[in-house]
């Protein structure tokens, strides 16, 4: 089960860095790297969710030009809210609401963004309030609504996760 979600993790921060980077909605750049993480959590696998949250966040804080660590915290701790959920059954595709694991997401991407600048003031990094936090969080929430079912059914596959017919 690490290997696929290995891969599929480097792939969508190569995605993230080479593509949504440089893309910009409103101001603001959609973060799949936080997405991903938390679909991973909402399978239940919290290892798993915890691993993908270390590898993208390392990832991408190389290359990123904010403070070392900062995707990683929000990475780390949307995955593991999403992993106690999942543990639940909440947000499960098969058993829930067709809407609620892309609500769960848009929540997500609203609370990330929040969290990015919050864990910046902690670090002392007061340069995140320059640019537009509310268009941050409404960008990310309504990409991750849009991107939560594609990104839960990947997750749910790479963990090794069957999907259950009824």
């Amino acid at each position: 089960m690490v290997v696929p979600v290995t891969l599929v993790t480097l792939v969508l921060v190569a995605v993230q860095l080479d593509v949504f980077s440089s893309l910009r909605f409103a101001g603001a750049v959609v973060m799949i790297i936080w997405l991903w993480p938390f679909c991973v959590g909402l399978t239940g696998a919290t290892s798993l969710a915890l691993y993908s949250a270390t590898l993208s966040g390392v990832f991408f804080d190389t290359h990123s030009p904010t403070p070392f660590g900062l995707a990683l915290v929000v990475a780390l701790v949307l995955a593991w809210f999403a992993s106690r959920l999942g543990r639940e059954g909440i947000g499960d595709l098969d058993s829930a609401a067709w809407w609620v694991t892309p609500v769960l997401a848009a929540v997500a991407g609203l609370v990330a963004p929040l969290l990015f600048v919050a864990a910046g003031v902690v670090a002392l990094h007061g340069s995140m309030w320059r640019n537009g936090l509310v268009a941050a969080m409404v960008v990310n929430a309504v990409a991750f609504f849009v991107l939560a079912r594609p990104a839960a059914r990947l997750a749910r596959w790479t963990s090794g996760q069957r999907a259950v017919r009824r």
